[in-house]
């Protein structure tokens, strides 16, 4: 009897504990030691997964003293590549993330173009282009249910910091129904104790 009480406790809190929650990809957990580190080496990193495009590094690079926005790591379009990529197998609710040009790099990117996809391919979203500098800029997107989203630029190098999302929206019971579950489970567990009796 206790078993199941335990069980149903559980179970209970399991359902009753949000899936959803934020997430800020800040990029501080990547061990870079003075140089870049492939991202996509350590996929998934924060639950995502980061094409071969995208690498980590940390402020004591040179020409890269302005590129974490918080912290000392960031992520950088490695080469300088174009259409660096971030997905999830399962979907998620991208917010947005910090963006600016590296101080000390010849070619710097002077705009950013973020595009949204789903599970289907589909276009969910895009933020046109959006100009970006020495200083970091929130580039805010607010798109939901991405399957995979694409980060062009005009040309050259950009760094990003403080990728923000959210799990994807599941269908939420009403509250009355985990209230009634609940209930239902509670009387049950009485009366198999009187029956037992």
């Amino acid at each position: 009897m206790k078993k199941a009480l335990y069980a149903l406790i559980a179970g209970a809190t399991l359902v009753l504990a949000g899936a959803a929650h934020a997430g800020v990809v800040n990029f501080d957990n990547v061990a870079t030691g003075g140089d870049f580190t492939s991202l996509n080496d350590i996929s998934p990193h924060s639950g995502l997964n980061w094409s071969a495009d995208w690498y980590a590094g940390d402020n004591s690079i040179g020409g890269y003293g302005n590129a974490a926005h918080s912290g000392t790591n960031y992520a950088v379009n490695g080469f300088g590549s174009d259409a660096a990529s971030v997905s999830s197998a399962t979907g998620f609710n991208f917010a947005g993330a910090w963006f600016a040009a590296p101080v000390g790099v010849a070619d710097k990117a002077s705009w950013i173009n973020i595009s949204a996809y789903d599970a289907a391919n589909q276009l969910i979203g895009s933020t046109g282009n959006v100009a970006i500098g020495a200083s970091h800029l929130w580039v805010g997107a607010a798109f939901g249910n991405v399957s995979f989203l694409t980060i062009t630029r005009d040309s050259g190098w950009y760094v990003m910091d403080d990728f923000t999302t959210t799990a994807a929206a599941t269908t939420v019971p009403e509250p009355g129904t985990q209230l009634t579950l609940g209930i239902g489970l509670l009387a049950l567990v009485v009366a198999r104790r009187r029956s037992a009796r």
